[in-house]
């Protein structure tokens, strides 16, 4: 008997995790043959109608891409998403534990589903048939959130008949610890890093564009996702790569004092101006060991000149007078340590921009957007941050021009009447500090989501990337990762550097 989804309807089975739910079945739609029983002839919008009954927040494939053709579902993933569910996509090998490629993905994608278990969110597993891989991951989910490991398994087990199938996977399975830091904080760490990278590779194609040069391009709605290279890669620019460079330093100052990490963050982005001016050898450390690092993309001259000149600069010794964004758009790190105050932040963020940036539009936007992401990372919402933000701006010795910005900023996204390509357009181009917040700042407000978010601030005449960067490390650090497709992480020339930076960074 041929076994369809009117015979044998969709069962999904659940295991609660916390406030939340995972849901475990087998393969929407799937066709062909089984090793347990006759062969399947399953509907997909079928199936698709009892998952979305099911009511869950994310839908997770595990099935490697040559199964999608061997259960005849090419599709899946899109068709998933043509229903309005989320969807993501975590290949692990049928019958085996996870390799180094899920775990990279995992690092994101499983903190995004401890997030919103946590947040009272409902996460659906399937792989082929619904046990090994499916059995894998709920057991992995349910130990990580705190979970003895041989209870969750025994849970998931009992919730679904012969999930987690092979030794390998048990084994796997049992050798999961606890994650050491809340989820939430978790996911809004990794999103302010992660959604900065998506957003400054959506505008760092369209930089160097005018507005109409883009909707000319990609249709009256500009660009909606990062273009890819030849090679399938989504590029990034400096102002990542000197995000990354910031985080590094962070991580190897030798105290925990401002004074420290300063000198930490001179040297680290001393590191990155070799990578722009040196060649790629086997054999390095830390960020240096990535030769996806070694490439020029469009550096700031004042950055450069600047660390040239030894990168020396302070709030006293002037190194320049130069307000341009390169010290805001690699500033979101210093918000994202755990023991920092956002009055700690802004002088830890104003510091590090001054070493390249003497102006005081240089160095205090970069102050606003550290401590405005350490307001967020507590989980206070976009506007009583940011008001708290723009109480420590109006302390400081030449915020005028910040302020200004700013302000003028929140008040237009306060407009119902007035278009995202207006607001942005009457607050300037961003080549500058104060412009570059300002313009993060209304797309923040305005955004619907943290995706919109990034479109609202790539999609105009001036410097596209850095603006969409600092607009995805506020909304990134407010939301978290939920919403934000996980193949655009996983295509980022430089996921591998983000990764490591992600896992290496210390937890409350």
């Amino acid at each position: 008997m041929i076994r369809t989804s009117q015979s044998h309807p969709l069962r999904i089975d659940s295991v609660s995790a916390g406030p939340g739910c995972i849901g475990m079945t087998l393969a929407p739609g799937k066709k062909g043959p089984s090793h347990f029983g006759s062969q399947w002839d399953r509907d997909l919008e079928a199936d698709l109608a009892v998952i979305a009954g099911w009511r869950p927040t994310l839908v997770v494939t595990l099935m490697e891409a040559d199964e999608f053709t061997l259960l005849r579902t090419p599709r899946l993933g899109e068709r998933v998403r043509e229903a309005g569910l989320e969807w993501r996509h975590l290949p692990i090998r049928d019958l085996k534990a996870p390799d180094r490629r899920f775990e990279s993905a995992w690092t994101f994608a499983g903190a995004e589903m401890r997030d919103l278990l946590v947040r009272g969110g409902r996460v659906l597993l399937h792989c082929r048939g619904g046990r090994g891989r499916t059995g894998l991951v709920a057991a992995r989910l349910l130990a990580e959130l705190g979970e003895p490991a041989e209870e969750a398994l025994r849970r998931v087990r009992s919730a679904r008949e012969g999930a987690v199938e092979t030794e390998p996977q048990e084994r796997h399975v049992l050798s999961v610890e606890p994650a050491p830091e809340d989820p939430e904080r978790t996911s809004r760490r990794l999103a302010c890093l992660a959604a900065g990278a998506v957003g400054d590779a959506l505008g760092y194609s369209i930089e160097f564009l005018r507005r109409n040069d883009i909707t000319r391009k990609f249709g009256e709605q500009g660009i909606m996702a990062p273009e890819t290279d030849a090679a399938g890669r989504i590029l990034v620019s400096d102002d990542t790569q000197m995000t990354l460079f910031t985080a590094q330093g962070l991580l190897e100052s030798a105290e925990p004092t401002v004074e420290a990490r300063t000198a930490a963050q001179r040297r680290a982005l001393l590191d990155w101006l070799e990578t722009q001016e040196g060649v790629f050898r086997p054999g390095r450390n830390g960020l240096l060991a990535h030769p996806s690092l070694w490439v020029r993309r469009a550096p700031g001259a004042t950055c450069l000149s600047a660390l040239r000149a030894g990168g020396r600069g302070d709030l006293v010794r002037k190194i320049n007078d130069s307000k341009g964004c390169g010290g805001v758009m690699r500033a979101a790190p210093f918000g994202l340590l755990p023991d920092v105050s956002p009055e700690t932040a802004f002088e830890l963020g104003v510091r590090g921009a001054a070493l390249t940036h003497g102006h005081p539009s240089g160095y205090l936007p970069a102050g606003a957007l550290s401590a405005l992401v350490a307001g967020l990372m507590t989980g206070r919402p976009l506007d009583a941050s940011w008001a708290e933000v723009r109480r420590l701006l109006a302390r400081q010795q030449d915020a005028g021009e910040t302020l200004e910005a700013t302000d003028r900023a929140v008040d237009l996204a306060g407009r119902e009447r007035i278009s995202n390509a207006e607001g942005i357009q009457r607050l300037g181009e961003g080549w500058t500090g104060e412009e570059a917040l300002a313009i993060a700042l209304f797309a923040s407000f305005r955004g619907e989501d943290l995706v919109d978010t990034l479109r609202i601030a790539a999609n105009h005449d001036g410097d596209s990337d850095s603006t969409a960067a600092i607009a995805g490390n506020i909304r990134g650090a407010e939301e978290g990762l939920y919403g934000l497709p996980l193949e655009w992480i996983q295509g980022l020339d430089v996921f591998d550097p983000l990764v490591e930076i992600s896992r290496r960074w210390p937890t409350a």
